[in-house]
């Protein structure tokens, strides 16, 4: 059991800045939860967190909210396969500067950074270690979230690279894959036999927390998801069998570029981001994994949710919020 202790969580409303917010408080611990959003407060203090409205991209209101906290969790990024380079700079780089130096203008104890596995792109053929440093690959959300990376490591946080991140309230890869199933505008490049390397969500909060309370993951990057990869038509065939679908669409790569390409321009003219971009495509299109030795050996994490598990509570969880309608289990 940890001492109470007062920490700071950034991007308090997204999914993993909830979930963090929500272990803290369960701990014991004074949690204020900060994020630009002035429409998830209940969603935040629901999780026994305080909340306070701030946007990382503010030096001067970051440097005088972390006075008085020991510990940092940040959070906050824009994370999508869709949007303009200088937005995702000015808050996945900048946003990650303006919180590294409040935390080191006050005397933090641990910074625990959330980055991503997209850190390292996704052209490799042998799955690269926590030790391998990050690449660009022309992707706004991938490369901006190297250079914070990087940045993040260079300071002295400890980083965390999740992979995918699914569960309740998980949009880039429950709540959005569901409904473009709904739609019938989903489809999987190939026979779907890229690689995902899913997590869930209480697994991932699991290493956050050990990261936060361990000053040996100080300036180290730490990889986290489930440990087995499956391939996309695996992944996403649970969330088809939940709408009653026997699988899910394929299609050839060239042809599902295309759709994914269509849909790209019609959302130039409605400015709503698209069901499924060619990036997206690119996410899940890997060909090797991930090894999360560091996790394991130095803090002794281990996933406790494999993803048939993981998957039947983000159904339950879909049939309780109205997203799939009430009735018996896939």
């Amino acid at each position: 059991m940890f001492e109470s202790e007062s920490i700071l969580v950034t991007g308090a409303g997204g999914l993993i800045g909830r979930a963090v917010c929500m272990r803290l408080s369960e701990q014991g611990h004074s949690v204020l939860g900060i994020d630009s959003d002035p429409h998830v407060e209940a969603d935040v203090e629901a999780t026994g967190a305080k909340f306070a409205r701030a946007d990382v991209g503010d030096h001067l209101a970051l440097t005088n909210l972390t006075a008085g906290y020991q510990r940092v969790v940040h959070t906050a990024a824009i994370v999508s396969d869709w949007g303009p380079m200088n937005e995702f700079i000015e808050v996945n780089v900048r946003g990650t500067r303006n919180v590294l130096d409040a935390a080191a203008a006050n005397d933090v104890a641990q910074v625990v950074h959330i980055s991503s596995v997209a850190a390292w792109g996704y052209d490799y053929s042998r799955p690269p270690t926590d030790n391998h440093w990050t690449a660009r690959q022309g992707v706004p959300y991938v490369d901006t979230k190297a250079a914070s990376d990087d940045l993040a490591l260079r300071r002295g946080a400890a980083v965390v690279r999740p992979g995918d991140v699914y569960g309740p309230g998980s949009k880039p890869w429950s709540i959005r894959p569901l409904e473009a199933l709904k739609s019938g505008r989903f489809i999987l490049p190939g026979s779907g036999e890229g690689l995902m390397a899913p997590v869930y969500i209480d697994d991932l909060v699991d290493l956050i927390v050990l990261a936060l309370f361990d000053a040996r993951s100080s300036g180290v990057a730490l990889t986290g998801f489930g440990g087995q990869t499956v391939t996309a038509a695996e992944f996403f065939g649970f969330y088809s069998r939940m709408l009653g679908k026997e699988r899910t669409p394929t299609a050839p790569r060239l042809l599902a570029t295309a759709a994914a390409l269509g849909l790209e321009l019609v959302s130039r003219f409605t400015g709503k981001p698209p069901e499924v971009s060619r990036t997206a495509m690119v996410f899940i299109d890997r060909s090797a994994g991930y090894e999360t030795s560091t996790a394991q050996t130095l803090l002794n994490w281990h996933p406790k949710v494999d993803l048939e598990q993981g998957m039947a509570e983000t159904e339950v969880w879909f049939r309780k919020t109205g997203l799939l309608p009430p009735g018996k289990q896939s």
